[in-house]
């Protein structure tokens, strides 16, 4: 092609104006707006603590041990004690179940339960005086079961001075006497009660109140009492010959077991009884040198209240079952002798017991435990009704609060339950003996959850994100499984399918930057946790805002 020439017209391109990114506010576009909103997991809806699993599942992932037990101690300060004992409810009904296996989270919060343990330090905070006094508030805890240990560090921790008083020789409670050792390690139980003194916690053991002490007494010399007695006590079998030597609470039973009072047991035994006490008296009683052990129920196996983790343990302790069958009388001159059944038809929880006319047996015995229910001592040690009921505090003459707390209001639960009782008890008694806003959250323990709160489902996750595998036996490798159900934890999936480029991150998270999102959904679609969906826009003079 040839030069151009002096006098040729010389072609130039037009000049193209281009507008920045930034400035190009493609948000307008957009008629969906992406949200973030945490959700209530699964596993957290089942728990009897509402404890916040995804949230210290999240920093076991990272290895921060330290973090998770200051996330999981607001909910649950015994992860050691329920991570061996709880009967894991949670699991039941894990989202990771859906997509492989359910998630061990017991055996997780077992290994950040046993780390605080070995890890823990002495972590004084300043004695809050209480409202008009001149000294931290005082408060007496009667019971050192898991609701009354659970209330005592949270309350110690708020910056009260707390004194437990517990009627047995040995502090816990029924986790002392009533949870078999196979279950609960004796060693550590007694770490968690050692931690709790270190702390400043005054436990004192064999003190009866009503006995040694006058409820009265303890009044005068504290701002709260609070009630956690338990549902200690079993029900009679109500039956010919139930008071006949041999014949033994489950209850009763455990405690001498457990306490090593040495009880005898020996020749065959029969537990009367489907719940988890019944359970965890009859593998006690194969596990002790019994000959022959019979756990008789009168429904079916399927009916049995007792957990499905606990019935295949005593079968392997070789407790025999039978099922469908009453107890009917108890036979001996000086002692058990033998018990007599009759069989009964099938039926439900709730359903009338109908006896089959001619049809029973006969089971040749030396002791027979009975464990059909069992009862606490709170109205007979507090007259007063609205304690009896646990429905709120009462203040008696001496300006002393009471409250009740666990097991002896709700009836015979479980530890969890037990130790969510002392924490709402524990938040209760907070109200009262402080000032609102004289207590720094981090000293409050975590409220329970307010009704409504939206479950996240399944179908919002994504779990294509995660391989598919079973269950690990590292518990950092199998936090690192869990899909923070509900919860953001700033995985920055979202970022990274954003084809607009309107996520960036600030200040620890991720942040959207509505100016430019066009409201397409994939960050929504791809959300492993679920917590992001989509809302219209809704803008003034628009048909959408007229809908």
């Amino acid at each position: 092609m040839p030069l151009p020439g002096k006098n040729d017209t010389l072609y130039l391109p037009p000049v193209i104006e281009t507008i920045p990114t930034l400035v190009n506010k493609t948000g307008l576009w957009r008629f969906l707006t992406p949200v973030r909103k945490d959700k209530l997991s699964p596993c957290r809806a089942l728990c009897p603590l509402e404890s916040g699993i995804p949230l210290w599942m999240e920093k076991v992932k990272k290895g921060n041990w330290k973090q998770a037990w200051q996330v999981m101690e607001r909910f649950n300060p015994f992860p050691a004690l329920t991570g061996y004992a709880c009967y894991q409810f949670c699991r039941s009904e894990c989202s990771r179940g859906k997509w492989d296996e359910a998630l061990n989270i017991r055996e997780i919060e077992k290994a950040v339960g046993l780390w605080r343990q070995e890890n823990y330090r002495l972590d004084r905070v300043e004695k809050r005086p209480a409202r008009g006094k001149n000294h931290p508030p005082r408060v007496v805890v009667i019971g050192s079961g898991p609701a009354g240990l659970s209330s005592a560090y949270y309350l110690s921790r708020m910056g009260a001075e707390v004194t437990v008083l517990e009627k047995e020789p040995a502090a816990g409670g029924l986790l002392a006497t009533g949870i078999p050792g196979y279950r609960l390690p004796r060693m550590v139980l007694e770490k968690e009660l050692t931690i709790l003194q270190d702390e400043g916690i005054i436990i004192k053991t064999g003190v009866e109140v009503g006995k040694d002490f006058l409820l009265n007494d303890l009044a005068a010399n504290c701002e709260a009492l609070l009630l956690a007695v338990g549902a200690g006590r079993d029900r009679r079998l109500h039956v010919p010959g139930d008071n006949l030597p041999g014949v033994m609470g489950a209850i009763e039973f455990l405690k001498e077991i457990n306490l090593s009072r040495g009880a005898n047991v020996s020749g065959t035994v029969v537990v009367v009884g489907g719940g988890n006490a019944a359970v965890d008296a009859a593998t006690a009683a194969a596990l002790s040198g019994a000959e022959e052990v019979f756990l008789v129920y009168r429904r079916s196996k399927e009916a049995m209240p007792a957990h499905p983790e606990e019935v295949q343990a005593a079968g392997e302790a070789g407790v025999q079952f039978l099922f469908n069958a009453v107890l009917d009388e108890i036979h001996g001159s000086l002692r058990v002798e033998k018990a007599s059944f009759s069989k009964v038809q099938p039926s439900q929880r709730g359903d009338e017991i109908r006896r089959i006319p001619g049809e029973g047996f006969t089971i040749e015995c030396q002791m027979i435990i009975a464990a059909t229910g069992q009862q606490g001592s709170l109205p007979g040690l507090v007259p007063l009704p609205e304690i009896a009921a646990g429905k709120d505090a009462a203040f008696l003459e001496t300006g002393c609060c009471l409250l009740a707390a666990g097991d002896a209001v709700t009836g015979p639960s479980n530890i969890a339950s037990a130790i969510f009782g002392g924490r709402r008890a524990a938040l209760k008694l907070a109200e009262i003996l402080w000032e609102t806003g004289d207590l720094e959250s981090s000293l409050l323990p975590a409220p329970a959850l307010k009704k409504g709160q939206g479950l996240v489902s399944f179908a919002s996750l994504n779990p294509s994100l995660y391989p598919q595998q079973r269950a690990l036996t590292h518990p950092q490798e199998e936090a690192a499984r869990c899909f923070g159900c509900g919860n953001c934890h700033n995985c920055g999936v979202c970022w990274a399918f954003c084809p607009d480029l309107a996520i960036e991150y600030r200040n620890g998270s991720y942040e959207f930057q509505l100016d430019y999102c066009k409201g397409c959904g994939i960050c929504a679609a791809e959300c492993p946790a679920g917590v992001l969906f989509m809302e219209e826009v809704h803008r003034p003079g628009t048909k959408i805002n007229e809908r």
